[in-house]
């Protein structure tokens, strides 16, 4: 009897195993000024898979690091570059127009998109993903800057939340998590 329930057990594992869950607190449609378009929603990019990540242009240390991961994980992508699509949303309205995003991000790779919108507008997308961002006033050159989460969004072909990245990740697992939603 225990040898046939655990023969059944290991015949399940490859349906489910290493699939990647699908987040349902997270996530979710928007539709923001970029720097491809005068709007641009998520579902634009329905058939490709997102890197997605929020900060600003004005850090001074985070976001660049976050972003620098980004492109390396695209760069081992190689052929399936073209399939996956990195997202940057700012929360800093302010100073990140779409003439700064488009500068900024061109660092870090000409198929990088920013989003920029009302501070209502970044707010609401914030919420939906759960970002955590607080405004301190700095007596800097820097002017405002903010504590904020570093998490890099993947989100599936159908734009649905499928990990969160945090630093801890290599860049190995991150590609492999890619390429296991381009199998899909």
């Amino acid at each position: 009897m225990w040898l046939l329930v655990w023969s059944l057990w290991v015949v399940a594992i490859p349906s489910w195993a290493g699939q990647l869950p699908i987040n349902t607190r997270l996530g979710g449609e928007f539709s923001l000024p970029s720097t491809v378009g005068e709007s641009s929603s998520l579902s634009d990019f329905k058939g490709k898979v997102v890197l997605l990540n929020f900060g600003y242009t004005s850090c001074p240390d985070i976001c660049p690091m976050v972003l620098n991961r980004m492109a390396a994980v695209m760069n081992e992508l190689e052929d399936e570059r073209s399939k996956v699509q990195p997202m940057f949303i700012t929360f800093d309205p302010k100073r990140d127009t779409i003439e700064r995003l488009q500068q900024y991000l061109k660092y870090f790779g000409d198929d990088f998109i920013g989003f920029t919108g009302s501070e209502e507008q970044l707010a609401a997308v914030a919420r939906q993903y759960g970002v955590i961002a607080i405004a301190q006033k700095s007596d800097s050159a820097a002017g405002t800057l903010y504590t904020h989460s570093d998490y890099i969004y993947l989100l599936d072909r159908q734009g649905r939340v499928r990990a969160l990245f945090a630093k801890s990740d290599s860049i190995d697992k991150m590609v492999d998590d890619i390429e296991s939603l381009l199998e899909d």
